[in-house]
This record gives C-alpha cells, sequence and structure tokens, in this order.
C-alpha cells in the first residue's frame, strides 16, 4: 500500500513539476511577445491577433532552438519579422529579380590583392537605414553606394533620397516591387539626386515630385567576382545576394545560404579571415545593429552582381 501510495505521489510531483515547467514556458513566451508588440509598436485586428500570436511562438521556438545547437556559427533573435511567416517575408523583402537570363555561377575564384589578416571596416562611415515593408532594397544599396562614394572619396557627407528613385526611377525598376542597384545608380549619374530632408522616404511608390537633384555621380562600374575585396579597400560597394533566410538573424557568421540572389545591400567591409560586412536596409534592430557577418567567399551569392559609384 505505501509504496503504491509512493508510486503516486512520485508521479503527482512529476505531473506538478512538468506542469510548473510548462506555465513558466508559456508566461515567458507571452512576456517576449508582448515586448515583442510594444517594442515594434505591432497592433491587430481581434481577428489577426491569435493567428500573429501563433507565427510568433512557431518562429519563437525556432529561434530558441538554433541558439541552442552548439554547431551553428550564427546566432538567432526576435526582431520585427517574428511575427511573419516565411513566404510573407520573402513577398514583402525580397523583391529583386536578376536579370532576363542570368544564371548564379557556382565558381569559386581566389580574391585578387588579398593579403593575410587584411580587413577594411567602413561601417563607421556609412548609415543604417530602414526600407519598411517596400521591396526598395534596389534604392538603399544604390543610394548607400553614392552616399559612401562621396563619403570616402570626397569628404562629403549627403544623406540622399532612396524615395525619389523608388518614385522616379522607372527605366526598369518597379518602385516597391523591386529594381536594381546599377541602373539607380546611373539614374543619379544622368539626373542627380535629392536629399533625403527634401524628398523623405515614404516606403511607398508616390507620383514623381522632382526627377533631378544636385548630387550626381560619373556613372557606375561593375566589379569582377575576384575583385570584390579590392574594390572595398577604396570604399563600399553595392551587391546583390540570397537573403532568403536571414530575416532572424541576430549575429554571428552566416552561411546559411543558396546563390539564387533576391535582395540588394552594401558590402561595407572584411575581417581579417575574409568574412564580408554587410549592411542592410532593415534599422538597428535587425542583426548586429543592422549589419550582418557573411562567411568569407561566394557565400549568398555576394560576389556575383557587385557594382561601384564612380
Amino acid at each position: 500500500m505505501q509504496k503504491t501510495l509512493l508510486v503516486a505521489g512520485l508521479a503527482l510531483l512529476l505531473s506538478t513539476i512538468g506542469y510548473i515547467q510548462n506555465q513558466q514556458s508559456v508566461d515567458e513566451v507571452s512576456m517576449v511577445y508582448e515586448g515583442f508588440k510594444q517594442k515594434f509598436q505591432k497592433t491587430y485586428t481581434s481577428a489577426e491577433e491569435a493567428y500573429r500570436r501563433s507565427v510568433f511562438e512557431q518562429n519563437y521556438a525556432k529561434i530558441l532552438a538554433h541558439n541552442a545547437d552548439p554547431t551553428q556559427t550564427y546566432q538567432t533573435g526576435v526582431n520585427q519579422f517574428t511575427d511573419l511567416t516565411q513566404d510573407e517575408f520573402v513577398a514583402s523583402y525580397l523583391t529583386y529579380t536578376p536579370p532576363e537570363g542570368w544564371q548564379p555561377s557556382d565558381e569559386e575564384v581566389v580574391q585578387e590583392g588579398a593579403e593575410p589578416n587584411d580587413s577594411v571596416d567602413w561601417r563607421s562611415q556609412v548609415r543604417i537605414k530602414n526600407q519598411g515593408s517596400c521591396g526598395s532594397c534596389w534604392a538603399f544599396s544604390a543610394v548607400g553606394a553614392v552616399e559612401a562614394f562621396y563619403k570616402i572619396k570626397k569628404g562629403q557627407d549627403h544623406n540622399l533620397s532612396e524615395q525619389q528613385l523608388v518614385d522616379c526611377d522607372t527605366t526598369k525598376s518597379k518602385g516597391c516591387d523591386g529594381g536594381y542597384p546599377d541602373i539607380a545608380i546611373k539614374y543619379i549619374a544622368s539626373h542627380g539626386s535629392q536629399t533625403e530632408s527634401a524628398y523623405p522616404y515614404k516606403g511607398v511608390q508616390q507620383s514623381c515630385k522632382s526627377s533631378t537633384g544636385s548630387v550626381k555621380v560619373s556613372g557606375v562600374s561593375n566589379i569582377a567576382k575576384s575583385g570584390l575585396q579590392a574594390a572595398i579597400k577604396d570604399y563600399p560597394i553595392s551587391v546583390c545576394v540570397d537573403a532568403t533566410n536571414w530575416s532572424s538573424y541576430k549575429s554571428g557568421v552566416f552561411s546559411n545560404c543558396s546563390k539564387n540572389i533576391n535582395h540588394a545591400v552594401l558590402a561595407v567591409g572584411y575581417d581579417a579571415s575574409g568574412n564580408w560586412i554587410i549592411k542592410n536596409s532593415w534599422a538597428t534592430s535587425w542583426g548586429e545593429k543592422g549589419f550582418m557577418t557573411l562567411q568569407a567567399g561566394d557565400t549568398c551569392g555576394v560576389t556575383q552582381m557587385a557594382v561601384k559609384a564612380i
């Protein structure tokens, strides 16, 4: 009888411990979720709330599982995308489409002019901006390249307008539905760029308010796959990447990608191991205060379509 009571008592104790642990887990998720909504000013309709919480919980579970894996080279975290499904993230933020007929090259090339323990870091010379839910990465990549060219080569600090490109550069670009950094830089070369204060960012495509500006460059130049490191020594370079799995990136060296490019960013340096330092346009709440460390080589196709302002 005593043995039976002991077994029953042990079962009840384990059940109680399991309940408490589960309740703590539920409470923790609720606290993180409410903090997420407050930080990123998320508001939902009553009908949407339960769905967004469910998506958040699934993504949060993946974040915890990833970070608990000691084999991973990078960490993930909660950010403005944690309430989005993968399909929603891709549709809203990864709108870059390579030119017709383009195919990624699997050939790995050695970077020319690379020296042991060599490194370059232009992070202090560039701005982290936020494209919002508009698929305008191409405009931010182009403007970032032009701003960096002026800051580093000419000593002039211009905060230029991405919105002007979204509204006015319609040669092959589609505003919030994607465009091309090289063509955008050519637009600035021929038409000039307005400042951000004169033509502020709205995150939606509007009618063109001013097609010209006073800040111009001479043009754009393509960078060979083997020449990206050498080019970055001079100033940051516009590059295109496969960002399919970037949504929850927080820190560390990232390599979880293919070479099917779908996003435009700015390469702003490389470390002593050859890992690329990437500036994104998803605000400072994403990644390493808006930056990413990308594994050396042609990771995510980073060397495939690189251009610079000249």
